[in-house]
């Protein structure tokens, strides 16, 4: 079941500022809410993985230690042959654990660096980019909104206020008209 895709965002839908346009811009605003979290999701999966590769790493380098402390006890004046042979296989195998989890380190050094940095830098700098750009423009949007009803607000006032003057001034007009008497020629 794949995701679906987004439609293009046109710039005539932009201009006209049309629902279907505002309708695919919030779906894109949705996407990068469900980007981010996947990201974050799976930079989270991803330290758990490599937590636990280094408490791996841990018991794997005990256990290289064990063997290559290990040592038979002589029976008799000294080893057999085969004891020898062991103890030297053993250290051998402890040599060759202890190269793994030296490059192990490495990797996860390397992995840790390149992967979980890279998504967390895209993260902040990309999809965080596109969320400071949005909110500063709802920002300006409201200091617009809101200077463009003051001024109307005003406008309004001042319309009344007019309004009103001229009520005032036909009332008195007419209030004047009658009561002058007409001049008979």
């Amino acid at each position: 079941m794949g995701r679906q895709c987004l439609l293009p965002l046109e710039l005539a839908d932009c201009l006209t500022d049309s629902p279907y346009f505002r309708q695919n811009l919030h779906a894109y605003e949705k996407e990068l809410e469900n980007t981010s979290a996947s990201i974050k999701s799976l930079v989270k999966d991803i330290k758990e993985v490599l937590d636990a590769a280094k408490q791996l790493s841990r018991c794997q380098r005990a256990f290289a230690n064990s063997l290559d402390k290990f040592q038979f006890d002589c029976i008799g004046g000294s080893q057999t042959d085969d004891e020898i042979v062991i103890a030297g296989s053993l250290k051998q195998f402890a040599s060759l654990i202890n190269l793994i989890e030296e490059e192990r380190q490495r990797m996860l050094e390397h992995g840790h660096k390149q992967v979980i940095g890279a998504l967390d830098t895209f993260r902040r700098t990309h999809i965080g980019a596109a969320k400071e750009g949005r909110k500063k423009f709802e920002k300006q949007t409201q200091k617009f909104c809101s200077s463009l009803e003051r001024h109307l607000n005003l406008s309004t006032k001042k319309l009344e206020n007019q309004a009103m003057k001229e009520v005032s001034l036909c009332s008195w007009t007419r209030f004047s008209d009658g009561t002058i008497p007409e001049t008979i020629e």
